[in-house]
Parts: structure tokens; C-alpha cells; sequence
């Protein structure tokens, strides 16, 4: 039994007459070569429409991202003035600890000498720094000076102790005035 011509391969019917060229080995290159070269085409076609059409989502999401970078920095922009407030805020913090800080070592001082001072004397001038303190001071008997001298020379709270002027009378019935400079041990300085 014979199958029908459908059933095989497919003959192609060209009425035309056949060149030379077309059968020779140059002719079925650029015939393959034409072939070949009208789907590299096609191919290279859709290639540039997709890149063309993917361009205009990316043209999109830059667009959102530079509306979104806008946003954001008008956000940020609002908070300067927190900002600078914030940073101002803690220099005043700071200074005040510092302050607090000198006080308490000031009203330490204040107490330790009013615990030492006998009442006959009194103080013109008072100077206190880190690491010393310096007095001028008035006393109405030699027993009173006397009694300061040594207290402040027993407390601890001293390394050096030094008189620096004495002489006699004064104001207010006084019958000495004195200078005295007091170091403070290196414990008292690190308070």
C-alpha cells in the first residue's frame, strides 16, 4: 500500500526555472545566511521594543524614587530645628553639671571651714580654686587665730597649710588680720 504524498515529506512546487546559482555552495550560504539573517533581525527587533517598553517602568519608578527622596528630605529639613534645639540643650546640660559639680565642692568647702572657724574671727576674702583655697581674714584675739590655724592644719582635708601674712589690728575692734593658703590632698581634688 502507497500512502498519499501528504503523508511524507513536502515537496515544494517552484515553476520557475531553476538558476545554477541557487544549487551551488556559494548560493546555499547566502540563501542560509538570508534566512538566518531575517530572524536575527525579528529577534533583535523585539529585544529593543522590550528594553524600549522596560525603559518606560524604569523613567516610572525613577520618578517615584526622586518624588520620594524630596519627601524625605523635606522631612528632615523639618527636624533642624529640633536638632539644633536638642544639641543646645544638652551643651546647657553639660555646663550645669560642670556647675553643679564646682558647687558642691564650693559648699563643701564652705561647711569645712565654718566647722573650723571660732567665733572671734571672720572672714574679708575667700577664694576658692580646684586645687586650694586662699583666706584673708580678721580675728579679735590671738587664742582664736590660734584655734583656726590648728584646726584647719589637723583636717585631713589639707596637704599644705600656710600663713602668708600677719598683722596687727585691722577694722571692727580687730586685734589681727592674717592670710592664710591651704592646698588640698590629691583625694579632695579628684571629688
Amino acid at each position: 500500500m502507497q500512502l498519499p504524498a501528504f503523508f511524507g515529506r513536502r515537496r515544494a512546487i517552484n515553476l520557475l526555472p531553476r538558476d545554477s546559482f541557487e544549487s551551488s555552495q556559494m548560493g546555499i550560504v547566502l540563501s542560509w545566511l538570508l534566512s538566518f539573517g531575517k530572524w536575527a533581525v525579528i529577534i533583535t527587533q523585539l529585544i529593543v521594543m522590550g528594553a524600549f517598553l522596560w525603559r518606560f517602568s524604569l523613567d516610572r519608578e525613577l520618578t517615584d524614587l526622586k518624588k520620594s527622596i524630596a519627601k524625605n528630605v523635606a522631612v528632615i529639613k523639618s527636624y533642624e530645628q529640633i536638632e539644633r534645639d536638642f544639641v543646645l540643650t544638652q551643651k546647657r546640660l553639660a555646663t550645669a553639671k560642670i556647675v553643679m559639680t564646682q558647687q558642691k565642692a564650693i559648699t563643701e568647702e564652705l561647711s569645712t571651714l565654718a566647722s573650723s572657724t571660732p567665733l572671734d574671727v571672720w572672714y574679708e576674702k575667700l577664694t576658692i580654686t580646684p586645687t586650694s583655697t586662699t583666706l584673708s581674714a580678721y580675728s579679735r584675739s590671738l587664742p582664736g587665730f590660734s584655734q583656726l590655724l590648728s584646726a584647719i592644719q589637723q583636717n585631713p582635708r589639707y596637704s599644705s597649710v600656710s600663713v602668708a601674712r600677719i598683722q596687727d589690728g585691722g577694722v571692727q575692734n580687730a586685734q589681727m588680720q592674717f592670710e592664710i593658703s591651704m592646698g588640698r590632698t590629691s583625694t579632695e581634688k579628684k571629688k
